[in-house]
């Protein structure tokens, strides 16, 4: 085959990688564990009496299984920068094959630039048909060589894969009824209280959990997750992860009165967006920890006002082979 041919046959299967079969490749599984630890103080205050203060502990641990038919790929998918390296690299053999040909390449433009190019160029061509035809088909060049950022974008070329890669990628997925666990738990004490026109009157809300789950939150916990091992450094990409819902209680006392209620345990969301990024590329088990600014109320306030708090966040992972 020419090196041309080959370049033609590269351009026109950019996104697709083939697994590299070898009689040595088998099928594995391994559990990954993952336990979120989180404490914190909230704090709302309102209009004249309405003030209230909380103090809160809560987390989850979740243990899921997946597998991986041992065959070692050369794209990492999980690469934040993935989409970003497989569009340069067919940017990079179309030009190549461009060269071979002795074509012009096509300028490089973001969507923004593109979009007023072609508004431009329409307006100039108004109804003439073999004007706009042969503005369809440099656009379609155009396209196939815009700036998408990363290593798409004019410079950075050098960063696109090169098709060339050796192997080193596992992928791992989740598979249905694998074994998961999770436990969430919820531990929230609110103190505050609330403006009368005989003065302020105090209350406290007591927030519970202490929540396995059902076999139908396994199932989807078993079925969502999926990663990618590089067998050079053995470190994991994941791009996303469920986050385990709990059931709790929650007891009111205001005015000499208790009443109880169950529900959902409420926990700060916010907080798993920086666990979420510290297994996006991690090592085989870690723990990391930070204490962040809360902005979003889930404690027990009845009252609005304006809301603030604290939490330290410490995750801990371990992903571990099994048979």
């Amino acid at each position: 085959m020419s090196r041309c041919t080959r370049l033609l046959a590269l351009a026109c299967v950019p996104a697709l990688f083939l697994p590299v079969h070898s009689a040595e490749a088998a099928a594995r599984r391994a559990r990954l564990t993952i336990d979120v630890k989180i404490e914190g103080t909230e704090l709302v205050v309102g209009n004249g009496n309405n003030r209230t203060s909380g103090k809160f502990r809560e987390g989850y641990t979740l243990v899921t299984y997946l597998e991986t038919d041992g065959e070692l790929q050369q794209y990492n998918t999980k690469d934040p920068e993935y989409a970003q390296k497989m569009m340069g690299l067919s940017q990079n053999v179309q030009r190549q094959v461009n060269a071979a040909q002795g074509k012009p390449q096509p300028k490089k433009m973001n969507q923004q630039e593109l979009q007023a190019y072609v508004q431009k160029k329409q307006a100039a061509c108004g109804a003439d048909t073999s004007c706009l035809m042969s503005l369809a088909n440099e656009v379609q060049q155009l396209m196939g060589n815009m700036d998408m950022g990363g290593a798409t974008s004019a410079g950075r070329e050098s960063e696109a894969y090169t098709g060339d890669e050796p192997p080193r990628f596992l992928n791992y997925f989740g598979f249905d009824n694998c074994g998961a666990s999770a436990r969430v738990f919820v531990d929230r004490t609110t103190n505050g209280t609330l403006g009368d026109v005989n003065g302020p009157v105090p209350y406290t809300v007591i927030d519970k959990a202490d929540y396995g789950s059902n076999p139908t939150e396994l199932r989807m916990y078993c079925n969502s997750h999926s990663l990618v091992i590089d067998s050079k450094d053995g470190s994991f990409w994941m791009d996303t992860y469920v986050l385990p819902q709990g059931k709790g209680t929650s007891v009111r006392t205001i005015r000499g009165k208790t009443e109880q209620s169950t529900g959902e345990a409420a926990t700060h969301g916010e907080l798993y967006t920086w666990v979420a990024e510290q297994l996006r590329h991690a090592p085989r088990n870690g723990t990391r920890s930070t204490t962040l600014k809360l902005t979003q109320g889930r404690g027990g306030a009845i009252h609005s006002g304006q809301y603030s708090g604290d939490a330290t966040v410490q995750v801990t992972w371990k992903l571990e082979d099994v048979k």
